[in-house]
């Protein structure tokens, strides 16, 4: 049998890229994210490893970034790969509001982290970026925006979706259950199922992280992170 090189960027005979599988397969197996969109804004939910985090509310989570005033991005599996995207896009985001004077379409910052990711899983130089994206904002072009991307570029728009470890089993949860035009207080409460399905412990929220993102009527979001008292007084039976 004649050797093949199973290299970055190298397809295998069956059509495979084998590192773009390495890479899912890190993603599967990192922090769970869940994104639910609600009628006027999201929310997301995470899993936190170490509970000084969730202590620390003025503390933002290492995994949940800023893009521009209108846009939100979640990450799961490799957070240093990801700084590179993030570093990338908001500073588009800044060149287009100098140019236009106006904030930047979601649709432009989408397809900027598709090439980028693209291009790493094609390279023969570097190996793909090993981590997956929820992006959240509101642009006036499409309204709210809930985008899932993953390592190797490809892109899928979603009303409410998970990403991570256990994202399988959560999705189920999620398409059986979501309804559009939830508002903030629901969503919370079907983020707070999703979890009980995977938890049996009598402190099942002890590690969760949640945020709301709420579109203004100046269309900037407004985020807010819960507090572990007001995540326990909304998931009290």
């Amino acid at each position: 049998m004649e050797k093949f090189s199973t290299g970055p960027g190298i397809f295998t005979p069956d059509g495979r890229l084998s590192q773009i599988e390495f890479a899912l397969e890190a993603v599967a197996s990192s922090t769970n994210l869940i994104a639910i969109q609600t009628k006027n804004g999201f929310i997301i939910g995470s899993d936190l490893k170490n509970e000084t985090e969730v202590d620390n509310d003025k503390k933002f989570p290492r995994n949940i970034f800023l893009i521009d005033k209108h846009i939100i991005l979640g990450v799961t599996g490799n957070i240093p790969d990801s700084q590179i995207i993030v570093n990338h896009i908001r500073l588009q985001a800044q060149q287009y509001r100098f140019i236009y004077q106006e904030d930047i379409p979601v649709s432009q910052i989408v397809n900027e982290i598709s090439i980028i990711k693209q291009q790493f899983s094609q390279s023969r130089s570097s190996r793909p970026m090993g981590c997956a994206f929820i992006l959240m904002g509101w642009d006036r072009f499409t309204g709210l925006q809930l985008i899932k991307t993953d390592p190797s570029g490809t892109f899928s728009t979603w009303k409410a979706v998970s990403i991570g470890s256990n994202s399988v089993a959560n999705q189920l949860v999620l398409d059986n259950e979501f309804k559009c035009e939830l508002s903030i207080s629901e969503a919370i409460g079907l983020l707070v199922r999703v979890t009980k399905k995977k938890l049996s412990n009598s402190a099942p929220f002890k590690n969760l992280d949640v945020h709301t993102y709420i579109i203004d009527h100046e269309k900037n979001i407004l985020i807010h992170r819960l507090s572990k008292k007001e995540l326990n007084s909304l998931t009290k039976p």
